[in-house]
């Protein structure tokens, strides 16, 4: 069954009701935990910890004027938010609710600053009654002098990082200032994100030892070589040139900033290129790469001869944020701020910006990098959304493996994008569908999804005389690899200009990731193609936008207070799905989530989540909201979550031979971690013969959120008495897979049924006639 491109049937926005919002239950707590070490071994880790913070050798200072500064290792497995706040408390000198932690390294080291030494006394007394503190002295192995990371082998230019002062004792970066004034230190502070104070220091390897061994020494977080910056690439300069495009009268075109070396007005893209800017002169720009990239965005599916991205081209507004190379360097400092000074500049009206700059570092698995930050910090101040390059390497021509991500695609904001390979020459490397041979792959510190998305970038090998081959993509200027970005940027751009009203990033990314699927007929490990490829290459703007009969997909975006949960108990599952007593179908869904970022806490930078549930149940019930721990009158009996793994047959998951399996069917266990974008899609054909009745005809079917936030983020909210909530955008798709059953109507009649206010997403009308095939 195939919708008339005349007859619409866009995909529908809905709400929760009054009746699905509910209030975060407590429960009781275990008193004595299994996990609470007991006996000698308690006592060994109390006088542990107790030698760590009393070590005389340990509290030699510097400056009797600044804290003691400690850093507390936790057991990998006890970093979870309940047990957090024991270890916070414990170390407290003023006790409980107050935190004299000041931040994280990686994923397990809390930094902990007290003021005196009396007040470290305090805090190792505490170490003398282990059978009252016996939790969180369980949870921490080790606690000892924190000790400053710092890499400085030759002269050159440094990234110092500092240490922040508790909130209530101000921060220390006016006076770190003067100290290296008075070393002769030629440095600048630096604007990277609220929270983090750094300076841009020209040092020999000499000066960094005097700064680190200084008066002001235990202040410094780390000393790093400043990361440069690689964007340009060679090619070769052949392509197919399509006839030059112009703009049809009569309504918007998308609008698309490309945050690059600058575009050249070439022809095929004046038509296309609105305003620039540039802090360079021409003579020290090189617009090559930018060129290349703005040829894409524009004329991508022409130049391939296939429709990829559909929709309409973008108009570009250039803004060139590095220089010729070969004219002079320039460090991730310098790009933080034209980057922050392009977008100021156009962001009332340009909201996607592609970005397919690199940094020459690899980001870490426990730290998010600077440079991701800052750039999550400039989205949220002017609300728009970047797509960037996941990276490039070289590794295969060498034999070896992939590189990580590079630092700036772990931004939590942005829309990172990796390559696929759109075809294989005779000695290339992957096979059509693959990630290319050159992408840099995830995940994500902390194992977040990095890249979330994928799209088509080229292919490249080694031939038989040692020299990489490639087959690159086609636009102007030179023929190249690894552009997917700005496929996904004219993609997002295009949504912009669709999706009527206020710019939504969360929605506009949550129906990329929602749409992406997995390429070509390889059978390729699961864990695999996510770590390379994220959820797969999206689908055109059209698939994302417009439904057909058989499929009906919500969408559910807002902002969930803490203490808050939707629980919307008459979910829409038509009665048409059901078959011989049971539903048949499959169903998508992905969260995107804003969560709370905090700069200062390591591998815990993301300060919350969402978890999200859909599933059935038999009935509702009654509460008895007399009791101290029930708050809700109203609960499910014998619900069953559907996103997790355990219902299903192992055997079907691991069969590939239908589509749905190869390119679609996603169940990732995202239990504990703090994913900012989640992704399910799930076949009732595949459950077991016993799990079956969960799908049972009778069953109600529900879908649940939940916010979560980590210790850190809470404490903070209690001292500025702020209110903590998380944006969210839900994107649910129910599909008949026979395509047989109207769904989408049937969807629709169920919502006015049950009271739920619903319309179809509004599109604007340029991109309404474009979709169906009208030339305004």
């Amino acid at each position: 069954m195939t919708n008339d491109a005349r007859e619409l049937l866009p995909i529908r926005l809905f709400t929760q009701r009054t009746v699905d919002e509910k209030r975060v239950e407590g429960g009781p707590r275990d008193e004595s935990p299994a996990w609470v070490l007991a006996g000698e071994a308690l006592e060994e880790r109390a006088k542990s910890l107790r030698d760590g913070l009393t070590d005389e050798s340990f509290l030699e200072r510097h400056n009797p004027d600044l804290p003691y500064t400690f850093e507390v290792v936790l057991d990998n497995d006890d970093t979870a938010k309940s047990k957090r706040g024991a270890v916070v408390d414990m170390l407290s000198p003023s006790g409980s609710g107050s935190s004299y932690v000041v931040g994280m390294r990686g994923a397990t080291g809390l930094i902990l600053r007290l003021p005196t030494r009396e007040s470290v006394e305090l805090v190792a007394s505490r170490m003398n009654e282990p059978d009252r503190y016996g939790a969180p002295i369980t949870c921490v192995l080790r606690i000892g002098p924190f000790r400053p990371e710092v890499d400085a082998v030759e002269e050159g230019i440094f990234k110092v990082k500092l240490l922040r002062d508790r909130a209530e004792d101000g921060d220390n970066a006016g006076a770190f200032s003067t100290y290296l004034d008075t070393l002769g230190i030629e440095h600048k502070l630096l604007s990277y994100s609220k929270g983090m104070v750094i300076y841009k220091a020209a040092m020999k390897p000499d000066e960094v030892r005097a700064v680190v061994d200084g008066s002001l020494g235990e202040s410094i977080f780390s000393i790093k070589p400043m990361p440069k910056l690689s964007a340009v690439l060679d090619g070769i300069a052949e392509c197919d040139v399509p006839p030059v495009r112009q703009p049809v009268g009569g309504g918007q075109p998308p609008l698309l900033g490309i945050l690059d070396s600058g575009v050249k007005e070439i022809g095929h893209l004046a038509p296309w290129l609105g305003d620039s800017m540039s802090p360079y002169p021409l003579s020290d720009m090189d617009r090559s790469h930018g060129t290349f990239v703005a040829g894409i965005a524009v004329y991508g599916d022409e130049l391939e001869g296939r429709e990829w991205v559909g929709g309409l081209p973008p108009q570009v507004f250039s803004a060139c944020v590095i220089p010729d190379p070969r004219a002079m360097t320039c460090n991730e400092d310098e790009l933080v701020d034209n980057i922050r000074e392009a977008i100021a500049k156009r962001s009332e009206d340009v909201k996607v910006w592609n970005l397919s700059v690199s940094i020459d570092s690899p980001v870490s698995s426990d730290d998010f990098s600077d440079f991701a930050m800052a750039l999550d910090e400039i989205q949220d101040e002017y609300g728009v959304l970047i797509c960037k390059s996941a990276g490039n390497c070289m590794g295969f021509a060498r034999g070896k493996g992939k590189s990580p991500l590079s630092a700036g695609a772990d931004s939590v904001r942005a829309l990172t994008v990796g390559s696929v390979a759109q075809a294989k020459g005779e000695w290339d490397e992957a096979d059509e569908g693959e990630a290319s041979p050159f992408t840099r792959c995830g995940p994500g510190p902390q194992f977040i999804i990095k890249p979330e998305v994928c799209h088509y970038g080229g292919n490249a090998g080694v031939c038989p005389d040692g020299s990489v081959c490639q087959s690159g993509v086609r636009s102007f200027d030179l023929d190249g690899t690894s552009f997917s970005t700005p496929r996904v940027s004219a993609l997002a751009s295009n949504l912009a200009l669709s999706l009527d009203g206020k710019f939504d990033p969360l929605l506009v990314k949550a129906l990329i990731v929602h749409s992406a699927s997995f390429p070509g007929d390889l059978v390729v490990p699961r864990d695999e193609k996510v770590k390379e490829m994220g959820f797969g290459v999206p689908s055109d703007v059209r698939r994302m936008l417009i439904d057909e009969p058989y499929e009906a997909t919500l969408v559910l975006n807002g902002e969930l207070p803490k203490g808050e949960i939707i629980d919307i108990i008459d979910f829409p599952m038509p009665e048409s799905l059901v078959e011989d007593g049971y539903f048949r179908g499959q169903i998508i869904l992905t969260l995107v989530c804003s969560p709370v970022l905090d700069p200062l806490q390591g591998g815990e930078y993301c300060q919350s989540d969402i978890d999200v549930k859909l599933g059935t149940y038999d009935d509702i019930c009654t509460r008895d909201t007399t009791k101290p721990t029930i708050l809700n009158p109203i609960g499910r009996t014998n619900p069953s979550n559907l996103l997790l793994s355990k219902p299903y047959s192992k055997r079907n998951l691991k069969k590939p031979e239908e589509s749905f399996a190869l390119r679609e069917r996603m169940l990732i266990e995202y239990g504990g971690k703090y994913y900012p974008v989640k992704k399910y899609a799930i076949d009732f054909a595949d459950l077991t013969p016993a799990n079956r009745k969960l799908v049972a005809a009778g069953r109600k079917w529900f879908m649940y959120l939940r916010g979560t936030y980590r210790d850190a983020a809470e404490r903070r909210a209690l001292r500025e008495r702020k209110t903590l909530s998380q944006e969210f955008c839900v994107l649910v798709t129910i599909r008949d897979p026979r395509r047989e059953a109207f769904v989408y109507n049937d969807v629709a009649s169920f919502l006015d049924l049950h009271g739920f206010w619903h319309q179809t997403v509004p599109i604007s009308n340029t991109v309404r006639a474009s979709l169906r095939g009208i030339v305004a």
